[in-house]
């Protein structure tokens, strides 16, 4: 564990320390990259345009092609030369897009600067490490995402009142629209739309008995902005699949058309990925697939573990341990009270909760640890553990919390040499 004198020292200048932390880290991993073995496992990249018309032996492009490893592949043809067969569509359209412009060419604070420190420097350490320096989308997703959470989180009214502000419904707006563009990068993107689902619920009780009782419909413009930023950030899904079904399903000859067109919904991505990935509900519960949970099962239990720290009870109160940790009392500089950041971070646990679940039962478990980087409730959660120096309850276990951020910096170590010589697991 990082000693209290080191701390204090960093705090003393915690914009820098965290840019020095930052630097250093991708020093270290782009360094493993780079003296890994080449060409690796497999020499698909060295197929792409983009490698292939170039003969430089330099630093950079050695680094560029270990860099360009599985779905990275994907992500640089699309933007190459775009999406040629259907396969091809399950990889972030947006992403792609933003690969080709270029080509062409923890805002919230909180009660103690320590636990933000922490925190901040806890997402450097993310165990996706190298995946956020290479062409994939979870770097930008997570800015995206935490973009939204913030501007979500600006929107909810300060001081527990029902009057209506333009600038909280701006916010809401803009934090669809940024979850939107974040689902063009990674499909589940979409599951940050259940913050909006979850106040809905909470709001149509009320606005119930306001009708009821004649008092006017105080809560119906929020519910409105609500409706409408879900809608927003649902375009970021509907578009690139309209796309894909018009190139697909109507504008190619009625003989060549594939089979899911004629589906009740005609989604090219969950398609493909069916075909071609196995992607489905307990499809990749294998034996031969046991390591791969091995190795997805302490994000897994990282990501459960705080998303029931922070969810509310039924009856409106929080979890028992939250009351315990003074370090995540939250204000912004509209002065939130406790209990209204503890009921927006509660939102935010949803989605991250239901990431873990579909990881476990649909998705290729072992992305978990990659995709869990644009989440911030687990952050939060181990920041307070080793802020608060508490150990981690796991059944009847005690885990010490700088155990599990030694893990994610061994984790990152090691995956980044195996994902730049193409090993498995990605």
């Amino acid at each position: 564990m990082v000693s209290d004198s080191s701390i204090k020292r960093c705090l003393s200048y915690p914009k820098l320390s965290l840019t020095a932390l930052y630097f250093a880290w991708k020093l270290l991993l782009l360094s493993i990259a780079y003296l890994s073995p080449f060409p690796g496992y497999d020499t698909s990249t060295t197929l792409l345009k983009a490698f292939a018309d170039q003969e430089s032996d330099g630093i950079l492009h050695a680094l560029a092609i270990k860099l360009t490893r599985w779905d990275a592949i994907y992500f640089v043809h699309n933007a190459d030369r775009g999406a040629l067969f259907e396969q091809e569509w399950a990889f972030g359209w947006g992403f792609a897009r933003f690969l080709s412009l270029i080509g062409q060419s923890n805002s919230m604070s909180f009660e103690s600067s320590r636990f933000a420190f922490v925190t901040a420097s806890l997402h450097i350490f993310s165990p996706a490490g190298l995946f956020l320096s290479a062409p994939y989308a979870e770097s930008c997703f997570s800015l995206l995402n935490f973009a939204g959470f913030y501007l979500y989180a600006l929107s909810i009214d300060a001081h527990g009142n029902k009057q209506h502000h333009l600038g909280d419904d701006a916010a809401l707006l803009l934090s669809g629209t940024l979850f939107g563009l974040a689902t063009t990068f990674r499909s589940n993107g979409l599951l940050s739309g259940l913050i909006f689902c979850a106040e809905l619920v909470q709001i149509v009780p009320g606005l119930r008995e306001e009708v009821r009782s004649g008092n006017g419909m105080a809560s119906l413009p929020r519910s409105m902005f609500l409706v409408i930023a879900g809608s927003i950030m649902a375009l970021g899904s509907l578009y690139p699949q309209y796309l894909a079904y018009r190139e697909y399903c109507v504008v190619a000859s009625p003989w060549s058309r594939p089979s899911w067109c004629t589906r009740p919904v005609p989604s090219i991505y969950t398609w493909v990925q069916s075909r071609y990935w196995n992607v489905g509900f307990l499809h990749y519960w294998t034996m031969s697939n046991a390591p791969l949970f091995l190795l997805a099962s302490p994000m897994l239990a990282i990501m459960t573990l705080s998303a029931i720290w922070v969810l509310p009870f039924p009856d409106g109160r929080r979890h028992r341990e939250m009351k315990r940790h003074d370090e995540f009392e939250m204000k912004t500089d509209r002065h939130w009270m406790s209990s209204t950041g503890a009921r927006v971070v509660g939102r935010l646990a949803i989605p991250q909760a239901v990431l873990a679940t579909l990881a476990l039962t649909t998705y290729h478990v072992q992305i978990i640890t990659r995709i869990s980087s644009g989440y911030p409730v687990w952050y939060w959660w181990l920041a307070s553990k080793i802020v608060s120096r508490k150990s981690i309850q796991l059944a009847n276990f005690q885990i010490s919390a700088s155990l599990v951020v030694r893990w994610m910096v061994l984790y990152a170590m090691i995956q980044g040499c195996l994902f730049a010589a193409f090993l498995p697991p990605a």
